[in-house]
């Protein structure tokens, strides 16, 4: 029988008409590996029925989205202005999803607002917008060249990570406005940008709980790395 993995699906006005949807490149490596996705629609019926996804899985792969409500990690006074793509009920659909996946020590993939999940279920916090705290020292996002922009990030050594990609600095693919201010204190960081930002972490205390802030599934052959991260993820379901 094949494994299941949950991905929660992300929701926005397109054409005037409300859709939902998943990137077909985490599908497609999901389906490559004999993996077969599931598919969480935001909605009341799936907060109310939450349960019925979680019955019965085997790892959780949190994916891109937008910004996590900040009443999450305690802040109070924010304006719409600081945040975008803002759903309460996806939210709410994703965290309950994390948490189980954390009791019930299932394999959970971050990747950019997945990392952000991680970081505030664990105690962590964000900055509203990266740009505006590292005064534009690295680009995190270039709507002018949205898949071919790079950044440059290092990696720390003895980490997983390091394992994985085999090199002290790799050049990313990145999109987003939004990042760690403050890490959890039960996750350790795996690598940072050149402004300080941390760009991958990982919870040892669990077998398998990897949080990344760049996008390997949009660079997926440019190092073996990328690959190496989804194989890992899977082979632990």
């Amino acid at each position: 029988m094949a494994k299941k993995v949950l991905i929660v699906a992300r929701r926005e006005m397109r054409k005037n008409k409300p859709i939902q949807w998943v990137s077909e490149m985490y599908l497609d490596i999901l389906a490559r590996a004999g993996v077969q996705p599931i598919i969480v629609p935001i909605s009341q019926y799936s907060v109310e029925h939450v349960h019925d996804y979680l019955h019965e899985y085997d790892g959780l792969l949190m994916v891109e989205g937008g910004d996590v409500n900040p009443e999450l990690y305690g802040e109070q006074s924010f304006s719409k202005y600081d945040i975008e793509e803002f759903d309460e009920v996806k939210d709410t659909i994703e965290f309950a999803c994390c948490k189980h996946a954390l009791e019930h020590n299932k394999p959970i993939l971050g990747i950019c607002r997945g990392l952000h999940i991680l970081n505030v279920i664990f105690g962590g916090t964000l900055m509203y917008d990266v740009h505006k705290n590292n005064n534009g020292a690295v680009l995190h996002i270039n709507y002018n060249n949205y898949d071919e922009h790079r950044h440059l990030v290092h990696i720390e050594k003895e980490t997983r990570l390091h394992d994985w990609y085999t090199a002290d600095t790799i050049h990313v693919t990145s999109y987003h406005h939004q990042g760690i201010r403050t890490l959890a204190s039960g996750l350790l960081p795996m690598a940072y940008s050149e402004d300080g930002l941390v760009e991958a972490v990982v919870y040892p205390e669990h077998s398998f709980v990897v949080g990344l802030q760049f996008h390997p599934e949009r660079m997926y052959n440019e190092y073996a790395g990328n690959k190496i991260v989804f194989s890992k993820f899977i082979t632990e379901l």
